[in-house]
């Protein structure tokens, strides 16, 4: 289960503002949506929703659970454009479905084609 909330929030980051631009049930989700950010130019850090997970993460563990994206407060709007424009959101049946017919593989992103 996602929190709700997260989405929009603004976090202070050694002194910089980031805000929350998704929020993914899995790190690896959060590393997908980073990646299409990053390839538009926009630098993104990917973190746990949970703090303590960070602290396990620096022990070599990966991330567990919901996982957030965070982009400098300055492009958090054109992040979410490109995040609303490219990034699909599969959960429960819809998710079990896509991933059932191929037409999502895990560990790949999904891509809306327009």
């Amino acid at each position: 289960m996602i929190p709700e909330g997260l989405k929009g929030s603004v976090v202070v980051l050694n002194g910089d503002r980031w805000t929350v631009v998704d929020v993914a049930p899995a790190e690896q989700l959060a590393e997908m949506v980073a990646a299409i950010l990053e390839d538009e130019g926009i630098v993104s850090i990917v973190r746990s929703a949970d703090p303590m997970d960070d602290v396990i993460s620096h022990l070599g563990a990966p991330r567990i659970g919901t996982t957030v994206v965070l982009v400098p407060e300055a492009d958090a709007e054109r992040s979410l454009q490109i995040i609303a424009e490219t990034v699909t959101d599969y959960e429960g049946e819809e998710l079990e479905e896509a991933l059932a017919s191929g037409e999502l593989l895990l560990g790949d992103a999904a891509i809306t084609e327009d």
